[in-house]
């Protein structure tokens, strides 16, 4: 098992980060009303860092193994009076209390016991529901603000600690089950106390990207929001347990991938463990991609009678189908083996010139046109001088081209999702335009209005020597087909990362590439992995999670889990299959 050693410490701890210098404040200012008892009173930080590591942390092996913000004496005082008279177990008289738990612009909306719950007809375990906000206030725009979590506690607690993470642009708080990977149990059925966000508002509709418009929303959602939730559901959870969790999870796909690519990168004491799955790491270039396709798409399908552009009335399922066909039959040998299915996605690069419609031919053919666009939406977007502004995107045979870029309606302004997304308006331009026009976008000069935004959204950079010097482990798995958000965005990160740390990289950072499985995380492709399962023996037993499987899809199959640059190969000698660089 890891050992690891608290920054500031003189015996062997918990790794504690800094504190949060907002919470350097005197408690005793604040009045009883504002959720605070008024004899609390602040002390400086060494103190409070000496306390910190004077606590002790009894374990398996004589050590509390915890991510853990040094918390002032005033909040650990806070909790610890009401875990006082609580056990190892979560009961109904503890959950109660948990309403009267003080700490720093806090307001517990709702503590319950909860018995016989269930979720999606799986039955949780008895538990405490906590529903708190945070930093409650009037925005700038006259809105009320907070950032919202939900945190549920077990009563037969395994000490563990699981953030869930969230997607799209948030604004909901998602019950806090512990989402897992596709196939397996939400984790608070495994004994997990889980905790979901809002990430710093909550406008009733998760399409009211005006948040945006708030320049403390922007940023709470950017990477505040989560550390806040993340900091204040530990303390919770010592309140209510009597000690703080042994380990700490971060498992997220989507936003919630970029979310744990986001607490690697600028909080990377808070979790021992994160999978980020299909992360969306640069959402203002990803932005950029989704105004490639409309302009592509848009310069080439019909229109109605006021004009606008109809998708669906350009490329259908039956010509997606046809392009998938071709795709296949050039692909499918790459892996090693012809049987139909494509299993190395990142290999493939077909030509479709050959389902052009040739001597007045209209069936089982497409237009120049078409197979321009899907060529051109693959290939990413460039400037007037040729120069990317994003990546290319993977082909695969079971992408979720449709739904991302065409849609389903057969009129604007259902077209596509990337037709349809405000975000790029109210988040990721700078300043905001709500009436920004995508059909409109200039790929010289709009680029240039999101690079403010991606200091506070995008999760850019490979520099994870805080994490790894923590001894933090991270997985992050792509699928192939996600036309939403490109793996090959992923894997040039991950590459960027092999670069800075070399062979070390694989010792505490592992990419995963799914072919045939779209941004859903599902498919005709093999997508079943346990992924919890992976990074658990990781943090705790020092197993590289190397040696797995993934299985499911269409057909049904299982294929090793390779870890990049590997990739899924079939070997004759064998009979099997392998992996391969």
């Amino acid at each position: 098992m890891r050992k690891m050693r608290a920054r500031g410490c003189h015996h062997r701890a918990p790794a504690f980060p800094r504190p949060r210098r907002r919470l350097g404040v005197n408690l005793a200012r604040r009045s009883p009303a504002q959720g605070l008892n008024p004899a609390i009173t602040w002390v400086p930080r060494r103190a409070s860092q000496e306390i910190a590591c004077s606590m002790s942390f009894p374990g398996g092996d004589g050590m509390r193994h915890s991510r853990m913000r040094i918390l002032p004496v005033a909040l650990i005082t806070a909790a610890t009076a009401l875990a006082s008279a609580a056990s190892a177990e979560m009961t109904e008289d503890t959950c109660s209390a948990l309403a009267e738990f003080a700490y720093p612009d806090l307001r517990i909306e709702v503590a319950e016991f909860l018995s016989g719950a269930t979720i999606d007809e799986t039955a949780l375990p008895n538990h405490c529901r906590v529903e708190g906000y945070l930093e409650e206030r009037v925005g700038s725009d006259g809105k009320r603000y907070a950032t919202g979590f939900e945190l549920r506690m077990p009563v037969a607690w395994n000490e563990r600690f699981y953030f869930q993470g969230g997607g799209g642009t948030d604004g909901s708080i998602r019950p806090a089950v512990g989402v897992n990977t596709i196939g397996h149990p939400p984790a608070l059925t495994l004994g997990f106390a889980v905790v979901s966000t809002d990430a710093g508002h909550n406008l009733g509709d998760r399409a009211d990207t005006s948040f945006g418009l708030e320049p403390k929303a922007r940023v709470d959602w950017g990477y505040n929001a989560i550390d806040l939730t993340a900091t204040v559901s530990k303390a919770l959870l010592q309140a209510a347990y009597g000690t703080w969790p042994r380990y700490s999870y971060f498992v997220g796909n989507s936003n919630g991938g970029r979310q744990g690519l986001i607490f690697a990168l600028r909080h990377p004491n808070q979790f021992d463990g994160i999978l980020a799955q299909n992360p969306i790491r640069q959402q203002t270039r990803g932005h950029v991609a989704g105004a490639w396709s409309v302009r592509v798409l848009a310069e080439r399908a019909p229109t109605d009678a006021a004009g606008k552009p109809i998708f669906t009335q350009f490329l259908d399922d039956a010509d997606f189908a046809l392009l998938t066909r071709e795709l296949t039959a050039q692909c499918d040998e790459l892996d090693g083996l012809k049987d139909g299915v494509v299993d190395s996605a990142r290999l493939c690069s077909p030509d479709f010139s050959a389902l052009e419609c040739r001597d007045g031919a209209t069936e089982e053919c497409l237009s120049r046109d078409q197979i321009d666009a899907f060529t051109l939406i693959h290939e990413g977007p460039v400037n007037s001088a040729g120069e990317e502004l994003y990546v290319p995107f993977a082909y695969d045979a079971g992408s979720d081209f449709m739904g991302w870029h065409i849609g389903d309606a057969d009129a604007f302004p259902n077209n596509g999702r990337k037709a349809r997304n405000t975000s790029m308006h109210n988040v990721f331009r700078d300043p905001p335009d709500p009436d920004f026009d995508v059909y409109g976008f200039d790929f010289d000069t709009d680029p240039v209005s999101m690079n403010a935004a991606a200091q506070f959204t995008d999760a850019a950079s490979a520099d994870l020597d805080a994490f790894k010097g923590a001894g933090g482990r991270l997985i992050v798995v792509h699928s192939m087909g996600d036309s939403g958000i490109s793996a090959v965005d992923t894997t040039r990160w991950f590459e960027t990362l092999q670069n800075r740390y070399g062979a070390e990289t694989g010792s505490f950072a592992r990419l995963f590439l799914l072919t045939g499985v779209r941004h859903d995380r599902t498919g005709s492709g093999p997508h079943v992995f346990p992924g919890l399962e992976m990074l658990m023996a990781w943090v705790e037993d020092g197993s590289a999670p190397d040696h797995r499987s993934v299985s499911g899809g269409t057909p049904s199959r299982e294929r090793p889990l390779c870890a990049y640059p590997r990739y899924v190969t079939w070997e004759p000698a064998t009979e099997s299959w392998g992996c391969q660089e």
